[in-house]
C-alpha cells in the first residue's frame, strides 16, 4: 500500500519524464528507465492489493461492536504536506536527482514500513474505501479489552455505532470491514 499511496507523485514524474523526452533527443535513460519502473511497480502493487484483499476468507472476518468511529479526512492533507511536497524537489530527468530521491524514498518506506504507517491512498479512494478509526469490543469474548484499530470500509462505520459489524485483520493495527448491504 505503501508505494500505491504516492500515485499523485508517479503521475508526476510520468509527466515530466514524458515531457523531457519530448522535448529533447540526447541522453534520455533516466527518463525511459523512469517511466518503465514506475509504471510496472504501480502495476505489480496493484495485483498486490486486490489478491490480498480477494484472499480474506470468509472465516477470518470476526463480528465486533463499534464503540466509537471517527472518520480519518485529516490523513490525506497530512500525507500530502509531509510526505509528498518534499519529493517535488528532485530533478527526476537527471540520474543523481533519480538516485537522491530513491535514497529519501527508500528511508520513507523503511521508516513507514517499520511503524506500519498506512496514509491516504487514492487506489483505495477509487474502490470507494474510507479509513476510520474506531474502538471496536469482540462480540463473542465480552471480558476483552476493546482494541483500537484503523478500519478500511466502503461503509459509513460512523453509522454503525452501537452496531456489530464484521472485520478481517490485514496487518494490525489496520483492519478491513465486510461490505453491509444499507
Amino acid at each position: 500500500m505503501f508505494f500505491t499511496s504516492f500515485l499523485p507523485l508517479w503521475i508526476t514524474i510520468l509527466f515530466i519524464d514524458t515531457l523531457s523526452i519530448l522535448q529533447n533527443s540526447e541522453n534520455l535513460y533516466t527518463e525511459i528507465i523512469g517511466i518503465v519502473l514506475i509504471i510496472l511497480m504501480n502495476f505489480v502493487f496493484l495485483i498486490v492489493i486486490y489478491r490480498s484483499m480477494a484472499s480474506i476468507q470468509p472465516s477470518e472476518y470476526k463480528k465486533y461492536r463499534v464503540i466509537e468511529a471517527k472518520q480519518e479526512k485529516s490523513l490525506t492533507s497530512e500525507f500530502l504536506l509531509s510526505y509528498m511536497l518534499p519529493l517535488f524537489v528532485f530533478n527526476f530527468t537527471i540520474w543523481n536527482g533519480a538516485i537522491q530521491f530513491l535514497i529519501y524514498f527508500v528511508v520513507l518506506a523503511f521508516l513507514c514500513y517499520r511503524n506500519n504507517n498506512v496514509y491516504a491512498n487514492l487506489i483505495f479512494e477509487f474502490w470507494g474505501y474510507k479509513f476510520f478509526d474506531c474502538k471496536l469490543q469482540c462480540a463473542s469474548e465480552l471480558n476483552l479489552s476493546p482494541i483500537q484499530v484503523i478500519l478500511i470500509s466502503k461503509n459509513n462505520i460512523c453509522a454503525q455505532k452501537g452496531n456489530t459489524i464484521e472485520v478481517a485483520s490485514l496487518n494490525k493495527p489496520y483492519y478491513i470491514a465486510k461490505f453491509l448491504k444499507e
